[in-house]
């Protein structure tokens, strides 16, 4: 039974790569398919039936960057009041832009590499807050693409040469940086700072502003 399904693979496998762009960029209606688990399949693949790398690689990362690029423009819709928030009030509200906004001025391109190690949908949530404080997209773009050069390429080859360990690393790692994540989030809200920290660059912002008018 087992030979017979890695032969069926074996036989098609060179189709699997437009099927994971199309698990990825379906990813970007917010559909809950997971990304590292293609990027996992995509690496056993490539070990298992020799398929082509290069191949497997570019449909990770335009899925995955076209999928980011969409969610952005969602929540670019929500902002403008052209798409009701209805649907998506548990990804954009309050407390996620107030972390993205200080994330984004503090840590810059560091945000979007620290996010996308984080498992759990915290990728989308990022990428719609994004587009719905209207961050500039060449920036986001920019920024984005990195990002996902960097997690794709880690858990694609950590997993390509160390089997399953290599994901099961990454994902401890994405849960220690979810983990510490909370935790700053958690001690910043409990000790005032972070209200105070978003007052003081608001504040410099508009100061900012009316100098230039």
């Amino acid at each position: 039974m087992l030979a017979s399904i890695l032969d069926w693979i074996g036989n098609y496998v060179s189709y699997f790569p437009l099927v994971v762009f199309i698990g990825l960029f379906l990813g970007g209606f917010n559909l809950p398919i997971s990304e590292d688990a293609l990027v996992i399949m995509s690496a056993v693949m490539c070990q298992s039936q020799k398929a082509s790398i290069p191949a497997f690689l570019l449909a990770l990362y335009f899925g995955a960057v076209l999928s980011d690029y969409m969610v952005y423009f969602w929540g670019r819709l929500i902002g403008r009041g052209t798409l009701s928030s209805g649907l998506f009030s548990k990804v954009i509200n309050k407390d996620n832009t107030y972390r993205l906004m200080f994330a984004l001025q503090r840590y810059g391109v560091f945000t979007y590499i620290v996010t996308r190690f984080i498992p759990f949908g915290v990728r989308n949530v990022v990428s719609m807050t994004t587009g719905f404080v209207n961050f500039p997209f060449i920036k986001f773009a920019i920024y984005d693409a990195i990002a996902a050069l960097c997690n794709i390429s880690a858990l694609f080859f950590f997993v390509y040469f160390f089997g399953s360990a290599g994901s099961h690393a990454i994902k401890i790692i994405g849960i220690l940086f979810f983990l510490v994540f909370l935790g700053v989030i958690f001690y910043l809200i409990r000790s005032k700072k972070l209200s105070t920290i978003i007052d003081k660059k608001l504040n410099e912002q508009c100061t900012h502003t009316d100098k230039r008018e």
